[in-house]
């Protein structure tokens, strides 16, 4: 089980408590009064994990005043988790762009499909990866039927800045041989996916299947659609966001397959009423763009309070980035999304997102904030 705080690496999300005086002040610009909060309170600073609180004096955050309930206001990322199933087939090995041909052995082109995804994901600049790996917690499994079925080694299980693990596991070469695509869905959703519950303050659990040939099985190399479909039912009913990204240009059946497999990863049924977004990539570039809108659009502004604030005075209380004030109910500002969280949006939402050293602060005033 995951801790109750996680935060980018380098980002202080740094959180007060304002426990000031009741004196009404003026009305701001939206759909909370807008009372001015009071200047005493206490503040503390998450980092690494956990918390370093200390009284401090002075402004907004110094001083404890009479009459006021003690408390800090921690704050928390909602981290998405991103488990990434790739397919280590032979056919992997295969040009890309597709040239009509399809590799039989496993081997090491500079311009195959395998390639242009361990760049997609690795690149030193632009891999998605390498710059998100502080922001999401990915996971990786790779799966074929050498050395062993479905999953070629261990998984490398989700968790934050998993960059080094991750570049450890993907060679310069797929493993092969087939594609048991079926089970090794069923084992991403049994044993990597963690059960939620309907109040908890985890992220987004998402699973990228990334494949370019016909599921076949540990035991049989023919194509065999059920064992994918019954585990894409599986995730469905587990409300996990799967994505479909095809690397071979399918065509017939195996096309309406991975669009079946899609529906179902968007809470679809696999045929019939609405049709899902299946991601089918030409070139590696157009490879590299999709899996920044799938994972990049994963990493959202949602931040986690430990506490309730009152959604009728939100306003009263305050948020900065980088000590620079961020407006209450503003389309490049934040809003409180329910009690317990608060969303960043427009530019506010670029800034958190693409600033790893950045300092979120949040205050609210003590009679507003409700600590649990």
């Amino acid at each position: 089980m995951r801790n109750a705080v996680y935060v980018f690496i380098g980002m202080m999300l740094a959180t007060t408590i304002a426990c000031g005086g009741d004196d009404e002040g003026g009305e701001g610009d939206n759909m909370f009064d807008n009372p001015a909060a009071g200047s005493g309170g206490f503040s503390g600073t998450l980092g690494g994990g956990g918390t370093s609180g200390g009284l401090s004096g002075g402004g907004t955050s110094g001083g404890l005043s009479s009459g006021c309930a003690d408390g800090i206001v921690r704050t928390s990322r909602v981290t998405p988790r991103v488990i990434l199933l790739l397919d280590g087939s032979c056919s992997m090995s295969s040009n890309y762009p597709s040239d009509g041909e399809s590799a039989r052995e496993c081997v090491n082109n500079p311009n195959s499909r395998w390639a242009a995804l361990r760049n997609a994901l690795l690149d030193p600049n632009q891999g998605v990866v390498t710059r998100l790996a502080g922001a999401v917690e990915f996971g990786l499994v790779v799966y074929g039927t050498q050395p062993n079925c479905p999953l070629t080694g261990d998984p490398i299980m989700a968790q934050l800045d998993n960059l080094g693990a991750i570049q450890g596991a993907l060679g310069d070469v797929p493993p092969g041989m087939f594609t048991p695509t079926g089970a090794a869905l069923d084992y991403v959703y049994r044993n990597l996916i963690e059960p939620v519950s309907p109040d908890s303050d985890m992220g987004p659990q998402i699973v990228v299947l990334a494949t370019d040939g016909e599921p076949n099985s540990c035991d049989n190399a023919n194509t065999d659609y059920q064992p994918s479909l019954q585990a894409s039912e599986l995730g469905k009913s587990m409300r996990i966001k799967t994505y479909v990204v095809s690397l071979a240009g399918a065509q017939g059946e195996f096309h309406d397959h991975l669009q079946q497999l899609a529906n179902l990863g968007a809470g679809f049924d696999a045929q019939g009423g609405q049709s899902a977004m299946l991601y089918e990539p030409s070139t590696p570039e157009a490879l590299a763009a999709d899996l920044e809108l799938l994972i990049g659009g994963a990493v959202g502004c949602d931040v986690a309070l430990n506490g309730e604030v009152n959604v009728n005075a939100a306003c009263q209380g305050s948020v900065t980035l980088n000590d620079q004030p961020v407006a209450c109910n503003d389309p490049n500002g934040w809003i409180l999304v329910d009690p317990r969280h608060i969303r960043l949006q427009g530019a506010a939402c670029e800034q958190l997102k693409n600033d790893n050293t950045i300092s979120l602060k949040a205050d609210f005033p003590c009679s507003i904030f409700d600590p649990q």
